[in-house]
């Protein structure tokens, strides 16, 4: 596995944890409320990781041109996502503190299939330029 692999991994893992570890602090260590953080977490993360690993493959047959772009779709989501739930668990809402653990995987979602489709874009632009030159 590359270090671009490596990172692509330790962003699908560590923004589910970090979520885990948020909810852990706003609701007490309760089992379901940790399983459940996590596993809604881990959908978007690994959506992103696999079209990242799409991409580092496509990458790595082009000399590793591209390969920096090609985790936007995992690296952006997790930035997103652990500053969302880290600033959630320091100052949580007044009024309906959970909402956050609810919506943040949709949002992560759209984020990691939009961000993978310009990722694409843009890794199939650099690789088109790089063997034009």
């Amino acid at each position: 596995m590359s270090g671009y692999g490596k990172i692509n991994l330790l962003g699908m893992l560590l923004m589910p944890a970090v979520a885990t570890l948020a909810g852990v602090v706003m609701f007490g260590p309760r089992v379901d409320t940790m399983i459940a953080v996590f596993g809604m977490n881990a959908v978007p993360m690994l959506i992103g990781g696999i079209i990242s690993g799409l991409l580092l493959r496509r990458a790595a047959r082009s000399g590793g041109v591209g390969r920096s772009i090609a985790i936007w779709p995992t690296m952006l989501p997790a930035i997103v996502g652990i500053a969302w739930y880290v600033r959630d668990a320091l100052f949580p809402a007044e009024t309906d503190p959970g909402r956050v653990y609810l919506a943040g995987p949709q949002y992560l979602l759209v984020i990691a299939v939009v961000t993978g489709f310009i990722a694409w874009v843009v890794c199939a632009i650099v690789r088109s330029r790089r063997s034009a030159a």
